[in-house]
């Protein structure tokens, strides 16, 4: 199995990156920096075969650490992570063996490790590892999947399941003891919240032992802190997409969309725990704005039937959006599909009068009337 380094100032995206790596079952996260000079001073200890490079990076470029790395170890394979394709020549002008564009696909991650493989001599055919992280998903209900298993992990009560997915969601950071207690025991005196919490985690971590999955759960200074080396989170996915704030074309629509086949659900919808319903909302908005661009997109392509897709999947989850409404209206429009226009004008009639007791908007009227005349 090769070493792979990681360094870039972004955390998410490290996480991400680092999860796609160690899934092909070829690579082993050794070492993942923020800063330049870290990496470089690591670099006899983690002796990595490649290294994954952020094009930029506080302390340095991407580029001039390649020529540090270089010539310090003149075996190591470079790869530049980046959100600009234009880096790509100066990538090559430092002997980079690939680049890779943000936001991360795994398609795009398996190509580079091929093509690594391949320039390491490595026998194609051999036998990938299992992954030796825990699948975890937010959107929809929370489940918790061990290494290469196909069924979800038991908890043995559900306070031991929504404790989990509390430290989860701060994975990585100090979360006060008394935080924990006000999210998942409210209504508990104090001299009880203890007892409760201790027996939490004992089962806690009684079950993510009997899964083999990976972790670190320590307690300092009144906080607990949480370490998952290796697993993979659909919401720091979905969230490294985020971040990167690309702009939606015909090189980041793929990227855009695997994005959006993320959201399966709304946060943790189907638990229902109070103290992730800010978060649910929150990941809500940024669900519409991503679904809203990638429809517009589409539409600006004339690619309706795509944009007629994306759009009906935004009113799973907001069925009273009149913009939505409308811009699929237009859709049915503009493909002549008269029965359809009919259709769901008439069906937005009745949900509102339905939901709401109110006709739909003024603004949806007119724009009915107005292409129905011209569909006539």
């Amino acid at each position: 199995m090769l070493r792979a380094i990681i360094v870039d100032n972004e955390e998410p995206a490290t996480q991400i990156l680092q999860m796609l790596l160690e899934k092909t079952g070829q690579i082993r996260v050794v070492g993942t920096f923020l800063r330049a000079a870290d990496a470089l001073s690591s670099l006899r200890l983690t002796k990595p075969d490649v290294a994954f490079l952020d094009i930029e990076i506080p302390d340095t470029s991407g580029l001039e650490l390649a020529n540090h790395i270089l010539a310090m170890d003149s075996d190591v394979e470079i790869i530049f992570v980046t959100a600009y394709d234009h880096y790509a020549l100066h990538a090559f002008r430092v002997n980079a063996l690939d680049y890779l564009l943000k936001p991360l696909l795994p398609e795009d991650v398996e190509r580079a490790v091929r093509r690594l493989i391949k320039r390491k001599g490595l026998a194609k055919d051999s036998a990938p590892e299992s992954p030796l992280g825990a699948n975890i998903h937010y959107f929809g209900k929370f489940s918790v999947y061990g290494p290469a298993s196909k069924k979800p992990v038991k908890w043995r009560t559900s306070k031991a399941e929504e404790l989990f997915a509390y430290l989860v969601q701060n994975l990585e950071k100090e979360v006060p003891k008394w935080r924990i207690c006000e999210a998942l025991w409210p209504e508990y005196h104090s001299e009880k919240v203890d007892i409760q919490l201790h027996t939490t985690v004992y089962k806690l971590k009684k079950v993510l032992t009997a899964a083999n999955i990976p972790f670190d759960l320590s307690f300092s200074n009144g906080c607990y802190w949480l370490s998952l080396p290796q697993a993979a989170i659909d919401k720091v996915e979905f969230d490294a997409h985020i971040a990167s704030s690309v702009p939606v074309n015909q090189s980041t629509i793929a990227r855009c969309e695997h994005a959006l086949s993320l959201y399966t659900g709304d946060y943790l919808e189907e638990n229902g725990y109070l103290w992730s319903l800010a978060l649910k909302a929150e990941y809500g908005q940024k669900f519409y704005k991503l679904a809203s661009s990638v429809v517009n997109f589409y539409m600006t392509q004339g690619d309706w039937v795509r944009a007629e897709k994306i759009l009906r999947s935004i009113l799973e989850r907001c069925p009273l959006d009149e913009t939505v409404h409308e811009m699929l209206l237009t859709c049915y429009f503009t493909q002549k599909d008269r029965t359809a226009f009919i259709t769901h004008y008439h069906t937005v009639r009745k949900l509102f009068q339905a939901e709401l007791g109110l006709e739909p908007g003024k603004s949806i009227q007119t724009l009915y009337h107005s292409l129905l005349k011209r569909m006539d």
